[in-house]
Protein backbone atom coordinates (compact mmCIF):
# COMPACT_ATOMS: atom_id res chain seq x y z
CA UNK A 1 0.00 0.00 0.00
CA UNK A 2 2.92 2.09 1.17
CA UNK A 3 4.55 1.72 -2.19
CA UNK A 4 0.97 1.86 -4.31
CA UNK A 5 0.88 5.84 -2.64
CA UNK A 6 4.50 6.64 -3.17
CA UNK A 7 4.03 5.77 -6.92
CA UNK A 8 1.00 7.64 -7.58
CA UNK A 9 2.29 10.25 -5.63
CA UNK A 10 5.72 10.37 -7.21
CA UNK A 11 3.70 10.56 -10.58
CA UNK A 12 1.61 13.26 -9.77
CA UNK A 13 4.66 15.43 -9.11
CA UNK A 14 6.33 14.42 -11.84
CA UNK A 15 3.35 14.92 -13.96
CA UNK A 16 2.61 19.01 -12.72
CA UNK A 17 6.22 19.57 -13.06
CA UNK A 18 6.60 18.57 -16.49
CA UNK A 19 3.38 20.02 -17.55
CA UNK A 20 4.15 23.51 -15.98
CA UNK A 21 7.44 23.53 -16.83
CA UNK A 22 8.94 24.61 -13.34
CA UNK A 23 11.35 23.42 -11.13
CA UNK A 24 10.12 22.06 -8.32
CA UNK A 25 12.51 22.03 -5.51
CA UNK A 26 15.72 21.18 -8.41
CA UNK A 27 18.00 20.54 -5.45
CA UNK A 28 18.80 17.03 -4.33
CA UNK A 29 17.53 17.65 -0.48
CA UNK A 30 14.41 18.88 -1.72
CA UNK A 31 13.71 15.75 -3.79
CA UNK A 32 14.29 14.09 -0.86
CA UNK A 33 12.06 16.14 1.73
CA UNK A 34 9.11 15.49 -0.92
CA UNK A 35 9.90 11.69 -0.86
CA UNK A 36 10.18 11.97 2.75
CA UNK A 37 6.73 13.54 3.18
CA UNK A 38 5.49 11.51 0.61
CA UNK A 39 6.23 8.11 3.01
CA UNK A 40 5.00 9.89 6.29
CA UNK A 41 1.56 10.98 4.37
CA UNK A 42 1.27 7.08 3.31
CA UNK A 43 2.11 5.45 6.59
CA UNK A 44 -0.43 7.81 8.30
CA UNK A 45 -3.01 6.93 5.48
CA UNK A 46 -2.34 3.03 5.78
CA UNK A 47 -2.63 3.37 9.69
CA UNK A 48 -5.72 4.97 9.82
CA UNK A 49 -7.30 2.58 7.30
CA UNK A 50 -6.03 -0.14 9.66
CA UNK A 51 -7.43 1.13 12.98
CA UNK A 52 -10.89 -0.27 11.55
CA UNK A 53 -12.04 -1.98 15.22
CA UNK A 54 -11.90 0.58 18.96
CA UNK A 55 -8.25 -0.79 20.19
CA UNK A 56 -7.18 -2.98 17.20
CA UNK A 57 -4.09 -1.45 14.76
CA UNK A 58 -4.20 -4.39 12.44
CA UNK A 59 -7.11 -6.13 10.80
CA UNK A 60 -7.95 -9.38 10.44
CA UNK A 61 -10.29 -10.62 7.52
CA UNK A 62 -10.54 -14.03 8.72
CA UNK A 63 -12.28 -12.51 12.05
CA UNK A 64 -16.06 -13.75 12.23
CA UNK A 65 -17.69 -10.22 11.46
CA UNK A 66 -15.39 -9.79 8.29
CA UNK A 67 -15.92 -13.56 7.23
CA UNK A 68 -19.34 -14.25 7.41
CA UNK A 69 -21.31 -10.57 7.34
CA UNK A 70 -21.67 -7.33 5.53
CA UNK A 71 -23.35 -4.38 6.75
CA UNK A 72 -24.38 -1.03 5.52
CA UNK A 73 -24.46 1.00 8.66
CA UNK A 74 -21.38 3.81 8.99
CA UNK A 75 -18.68 3.01 11.57
CA UNK A 76 -20.68 4.95 14.67
CA UNK A 77 -23.67 2.40 13.88
CA UNK A 78 -21.71 -0.49 13.12
CA UNK A 79 -18.41 -1.41 15.62
CA UNK A 80 -15.98 -3.83 15.73
CA UNK A 81 -14.09 -4.68 18.90
CA UNK A 82 -11.52 -7.60 19.80
CA UNK A 83 -10.20 -7.86 16.18
CA UNK A 84 -13.61 -7.94 15.05
CA UNK A 85 -15.09 -11.37 17.05
CA UNK A 86 -17.10 -8.74 18.59
CA UNK A 87 -20.19 -6.54 17.07
CA UNK A 88 -21.86 -3.98 18.23
CA UNK A 89 -24.79 -2.27 16.82
CA UNK A 90 -26.41 1.58 17.41
CA UNK A 91 -28.89 3.21 17.46
CA UNK A 92 -29.50 7.06 17.89
CA UNK A 93 -31.64 9.98 16.29
CA UNK A 94 -29.33 9.54 13.01
CA UNK A 95 -30.00 6.22 12.25
CA UNK A 96 -30.36 2.42 12.93
CA UNK A 97 -28.05 -0.09 12.12
CA UNK A 98 -27.67 -4.29 11.62
CA UNK A 99 -25.83 -6.30 9.67
CA UNK A 100 -26.27 -9.58 6.85
CA UNK A 101 -24.77 -12.76 6.66
CA UNK A 102 -22.68 -13.99 3.22
CA UNK A 103 -23.95 -16.97 2.85
CA UNK A 104 -27.73 -18.24 2.69
CA UNK A 105 -29.09 -21.54 4.17
CA UNK A 106 -32.08 -24.02 4.04
CA UNK A 107 -31.84 -25.78 7.48
CA UNK A 108 -29.08 -25.68 10.20
CA UNK A 109 -28.61 -24.50 13.49
CA UNK A 110 -27.72 -21.19 13.87
CA UNK A 111 -26.98 -19.33 16.95
CA UNK A 112 -25.18 -16.23 18.47
CA UNK A 113 -24.68 -14.77 21.50
CA UNK A 114 -26.27 -11.41 22.78
CA UNK A 115 -25.92 -8.95 25.26
CA UNK A 116 -28.58 -6.08 25.00
CA UNK A 117 -28.81 -2.33 26.07
CA UNK A 118 -29.22 -1.77 29.82
CA UNK A 119 -31.32 1.05 32.01
CA UNK A 120 -33.85 2.69 29.50
CA UNK A 121 -34.65 1.19 26.49
CA UNK A 122 -38.31 1.22 25.52
CA UNK A 123 -39.43 1.71 22.57
CA UNK A 124 -36.12 -0.12 20.89
CA UNK A 125 -36.04 -3.55 18.75
CA UNK A 126 -33.17 -5.89 19.33
CA UNK A 127 -32.70 -8.67 16.84
CA UNK A 128 -31.24 -11.72 16.11
CA UNK A 129 -33.28 -13.64 12.93
CA UNK A 130 -33.10 -15.41 9.51
CA UNK A 131 -35.05 -14.03 6.37
CA UNK A 132 -35.77 -15.59 2.83
CA UNK A 133 -36.34 -11.64 1.69
CA UNK A 134 -38.82 -13.05 -0.99
CA UNK A 135 -42.43 -11.41 -2.07
CA UNK A 136 -43.73 -14.55 -0.03
CA UNK A 137 -41.19 -14.55 2.66
CA UNK A 138 -39.89 -17.23 5.19
CA UNK A 139 -38.34 -15.74 8.48
CA UNK A 140 -37.72 -17.09 12.00
CA UNK A 141 -37.10 -14.28 14.79
CA UNK A 142 -35.61 -13.27 18.21
CA UNK A 143 -36.97 -9.72 18.83
CA UNK A 144 -35.90 -8.17 22.16
CA UNK A 145 -38.89 -5.41 23.08
CA UNK A 146 -37.17 -2.54 24.85
CA UNK A 147 -38.29 -1.62 28.42
CA UNK A 148 -38.32 1.39 31.10
CA UNK A 149 -35.56 1.26 33.59
CA UNK A 150 -35.83 -1.35 35.81
CA UNK A 151 -38.56 -3.07 34.03
CA UNK A 152 -37.75 -6.34 32.06
CA UNK A 153 -36.99 -6.93 28.37
CA UNK A 154 -39.63 -9.04 26.66
CA UNK A 155 -38.48 -11.79 23.82
CA UNK A 156 -40.75 -11.91 20.82
CA UNK A 157 -40.60 -15.29 18.69
CA UNK A 158 -42.44 -15.21 15.40
CA UNK A 159 -42.10 -17.65 12.28
CA UNK A 160 -43.36 -16.95 8.66
CA UNK A 161 -43.96 -19.03 6.24
CA UNK A 162 -44.57 -18.49 2.71
CA UNK A 163 -45.80 -14.66 3.79
CA UNK A 164 -47.86 -16.02 6.49
CA UNK A 165 -47.00 -14.85 9.52
CA UNK A 166 -48.55 -13.64 12.61
CA UNK A 167 -47.41 -16.64 14.59
CA UNK A 168 -45.80 -14.11 18.06
CA UNK A 169 -44.83 -15.64 21.08
CA UNK A 170 -43.65 -13.99 24.23
CA UNK A 171 -41.75 -14.78 27.30
CA UNK A 172 -40.10 -13.31 29.86
CA UNK A 173 -36.42 -14.26 31.02
CA UNK A 174 -35.12 -16.11 34.05
CA UNK A 175 -32.31 -13.72 33.81
CA UNK A 176 -30.97 -10.05 33.04
CA UNK A 177 -29.88 -9.97 29.34
CA UNK A 178 -28.24 -6.66 30.04
CA UNK A 179 -25.34 -8.18 32.01
CA UNK A 180 -23.84 -10.13 30.09
CA UNK A 181 -24.10 -12.66 27.01
CA UNK A 182 -26.27 -15.49 26.52
CA UNK A 183 -26.44 -17.65 23.33
CA UNK A 184 -30.06 -17.39 21.19
CA UNK A 185 -30.35 -20.36 18.86
CA UNK A 186 -32.68 -21.39 16.28
CA UNK A 187 -32.68 -25.29 15.41
CA UNK A 188 -34.64 -25.33 12.17
CA UNK A 189 -34.76 -28.60 10.37
CA UNK A 190 -37.32 -30.49 8.11
CA UNK A 191 -39.71 -31.49 11.25
CA UNK A 192 -39.06 -28.66 13.58
CA UNK A 193 -37.96 -25.37 14.80
CA UNK A 194 -37.16 -25.16 18.07
CA UNK A 195 -35.88 -21.58 20.07
CA UNK A 196 -33.20 -21.94 22.19
CA UNK A 197 -32.22 -19.55 25.14
CA UNK A 198 -28.83 -20.77 26.62
CA UNK A 199 -29.31 -24.73 27.09
CA UNK A 200 -33.03 -24.22 27.45
CA UNK A 201 -36.02 -24.74 24.18
CA UNK A 202 -38.59 -21.88 25.21
CA UNK A 203 -40.98 -22.80 21.86
CA UNK A 204 -41.26 -25.61 19.46
CA UNK A 205 -42.97 -25.13 16.04
CA UNK A 206 -43.00 -28.39 14.19
CA UNK A 207 -43.86 -28.80 10.75
CA UNK A 208 -47.61 -29.54 9.82
CA UNK A 209 -47.47 -29.12 6.43
CA UNK A 210 -49.86 -31.88 6.14
CA UNK A 211 -52.71 -29.72 8.36
CA UNK A 212 -51.89 -27.36 5.27
CA UNK A 213 -50.02 -24.92 7.43
CA UNK A 214 -46.86 -23.61 5.37
CA UNK A 215 -43.74 -24.46 7.08
CA UNK A 216 -40.73 -22.62 5.90
CA UNK A 217 -39.03 -25.53 4.49
CA UNK A 218 -38.25 -24.40 0.27
CA UNK A 219 -36.80 -21.04 0.63
CA UNK A 220 -32.97 -20.48 1.61
CA UNK A 221 -32.31 -17.39 4.32
CA UNK A 222 -29.70 -15.07 5.36
CA UNK A 223 -28.67 -14.58 8.60
CA UNK A 224 -29.57 -11.16 10.28
CA UNK A 225 -29.02 -8.88 13.49
CA UNK A 226 -30.97 -5.36 13.96
CA UNK A 227 -31.26 -2.17 16.44
CA UNK A 228 -33.71 -0.10 15.44
CA UNK A 229 -37.13 2.39 16.60
CA UNK A 230 -40.04 0.09 17.11
CA UNK A 231 -41.97 2.45 19.54
CA UNK A 232 -44.86 2.17 17.46
CA UNK A 233 -45.37 -0.92 18.92
CA UNK A 234 -42.71 -2.59 20.81
CA UNK A 235 -43.00 -1.36 24.66
CA UNK A 236 -46.64 -1.76 25.93
CA UNK A 237 -48.49 -1.58 22.33
CA UNK A 238 -47.08 1.70 21.93
CA UNK A 239 -47.80 3.56 25.03
CA UNK A 240 -44.38 3.36 25.96
CA UNK A 241 -42.32 5.56 23.46
CA UNK A 242 -38.42 5.77 22.88
CA UNK A 243 -37.22 8.51 24.96
CA UNK A 244 -34.59 9.60 22.31
CA UNK A 245 -32.23 11.50 25.56
CA UNK A 246 -30.70 8.23 26.49
CA UNK A 247 -28.90 7.59 22.82
CA UNK A 248 -27.04 6.19 22.13
CA UNK A 249 -28.44 2.69 22.20
CA UNK A 250 -26.20 -0.03 21.72
CA UNK A 251 -26.58 -4.18 21.84
CA UNK A 252 -23.51 -6.68 21.67
CA UNK A 253 -22.81 -9.81 19.67
CA UNK A 254 -20.11 -12.64 19.75
CA UNK A 255 -19.82 -16.14 18.74
CA UNK A 256 -21.34 -16.66 15.90
CA UNK A 257 -22.41 -19.90 15.38
CA UNK A 258 -23.81 -21.63 12.04
CA UNK A 259 -23.82 -25.22 11.02
CA UNK A 260 -26.65 -25.93 8.10
CA UNK A 261 -27.04 -26.61 4.51
CA UNK A 262 -25.44 -23.68 2.49
CA UNK A 263 -27.66 -22.37 -0.72
CA UNK A 264 -25.05 -19.79 -2.79
CA UNK A 265 -26.62 -16.90 -3.76
CA UNK A 266 -25.00 -17.51 -7.77
CA UNK A 267 -26.61 -20.74 -7.97
CA UNK A 268 -29.57 -21.10 -5.64
CA UNK A 269 -30.28 -24.77 -5.56
CA UNK A 270 -31.97 -26.08 -2.99
CA UNK A 271 -32.63 -29.54 -4.14
CA UNK A 272 -28.89 -31.41 -2.17
CA UNK A 273 -31.09 -29.48 1.19
CA UNK A 274 -34.37 -30.69 0.36
CA UNK A 275 -33.56 -34.49 -0.47
CA UNK A 276 -32.17 -36.89 2.25
CA UNK A 277 -28.88 -36.29 1.24
CA UNK A 278 -28.53 -33.45 4.20
CA UNK A 279 -30.07 -35.40 6.36
CA UNK A 280 -27.26 -36.64 8.51
CA UNK A 281 -25.73 -33.49 8.69
CA UNK A 282 -29.01 -31.90 10.17
CA UNK A 283 -29.34 -34.94 12.64
CA UNK A 284 -25.76 -33.72 14.27
CA UNK A 285 -26.43 -30.28 13.83
CA UNK A 286 -29.74 -29.36 15.06
CA UNK A 287 -32.65 -30.90 17.69
CA UNK A 288 -34.71 -33.11 15.60
CA UNK A 289 -37.09 -34.34 19.21
CA UNK A 290 -37.02 -32.99 22.87
CA UNK A 291 -35.21 -35.40 25.01
CA UNK A 292 -36.93 -35.63 28.43
CA UNK A 293 -34.66 -32.69 30.43
CA UNK A 294 -35.48 -30.30 27.44
CA UNK A 295 -39.56 -31.13 27.76
CA UNK A 296 -39.16 -30.11 31.28
CA UNK A 297 -37.50 -27.20 30.78
CA UNK A 298 -40.23 -26.08 27.98
CA UNK A 299 -43.07 -26.86 29.80
CA UNK A 300 -41.65 -24.59 33.00
CA UNK A 301 -40.91 -21.77 30.02
CA UNK A 302 -44.31 -21.90 28.72
CA UNK A 303 -46.23 -22.34 32.13
CA UNK A 304 -44.31 -19.76 34.00
CA UNK A 305 -42.63 -17.46 31.37
CA UNK A 306 -45.04 -17.07 28.28
CA UNK A 307 -46.99 -13.28 28.33
CA UNK A 308 -48.75 -13.55 25.41
CA UNK A 309 -48.89 -16.62 22.63
CA UNK A 310 -50.89 -16.08 19.78
CA UNK A 311 -52.74 -19.50 20.20
CA UNK A 312 -54.95 -18.27 23.22
CA UNK A 313 -55.46 -14.61 21.68
CA UNK A 314 -59.44 -15.33 21.33
CA UNK A 315 -60.05 -12.15 20.34
CA UNK A 316 -57.14 -11.88 17.09
CA UNK A 317 -58.14 -15.33 16.35
CA UNK A 318 -61.50 -16.42 16.83
CA UNK A 319 -60.92 -19.76 15.27
CA UNK A 320 -57.69 -21.66 16.65
CA UNK A 321 -55.02 -21.79 14.29
CA UNK A 322 -54.81 -25.80 13.71
CA UNK A 323 -50.71 -26.60 14.83
CA UNK A 324 -51.33 -25.05 17.71
CA UNK A 325 -52.01 -28.18 19.54
CA UNK A 326 -49.26 -29.64 18.29
CA UNK A 327 -46.48 -27.11 18.53
CA UNK A 328 -47.93 -26.39 22.90
CA UNK A 329 -44.84 -26.64 25.38
CA UNK A 330 -47.44 -28.54 27.68
CA UNK A 331 -46.60 -31.98 27.78
CA UNK A 332 -49.84 -33.59 27.91
CA UNK A 333 -51.25 -31.15 24.87
CA UNK A 334 -50.10 -33.79 21.89
CA UNK A 335 -48.86 -36.97 21.62
CA UNK A 336 -45.34 -37.02 21.10
CA UNK A 337 -45.05 -35.22 24.80
CA UNK A 338 -47.61 -37.47 26.20
CA UNK A 339 -45.17 -40.26 25.27
CA UNK A 340 -42.49 -38.71 27.84
CA UNK A 341 -44.96 -37.76 30.14
CA UNK A 342 -44.53 -40.30 32.85
CA UNK A 343 -40.41 -40.04 32.01
CA UNK A 344 -40.89 -36.02 32.74
CA UNK A 345 -42.78 -36.30 35.63
CA UNK A 346 -40.23 -38.07 37.41
CA UNK A 347 -37.50 -36.19 36.37
CA UNK A 348 -39.38 -32.76 37.15
CA UNK A 349 -37.75 -32.02 40.59
CA UNK A 350 -34.49 -31.83 39.15
CA UNK A 351 -35.31 -29.72 36.39
CA UNK A 352 -37.20 -27.14 38.31
CA UNK A 353 -34.35 -27.04 40.95
CA UNK A 354 -32.11 -25.35 38.51
CA UNK A 355 -34.11 -22.77 37.80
Amino acid sequence: MVAVVMETSMRFINRNHQQSGLAILKPKCGYQVILALVVFISICIVSVQSITDVGTVSVNPQSTFRRNFWSTADADHYKLYEDGEVAELVLDQLAASGFASNTRYLFGRIGIQMKLHPGDSAGTVTTFYTSSLSGKHDELDFEFLGNEAGKPYVLQTNVYAAGVGDREQRIKLWFDPTADFHNYTIHWNKKMIVFMVDETPIRVYKNNEDLGVPYPSKQPMSVFASLWNGEEWATQSGAIRLNWAKAPFGARYQSYDVQGCEVPWYKGEVGPCISSGSDAMLERATIQNLNVEQLVHLQWVTENMVVYDYCTDIYRYPDPHPECSRNSGLQDSSSDFEANDSLSSTNSGDASSSW
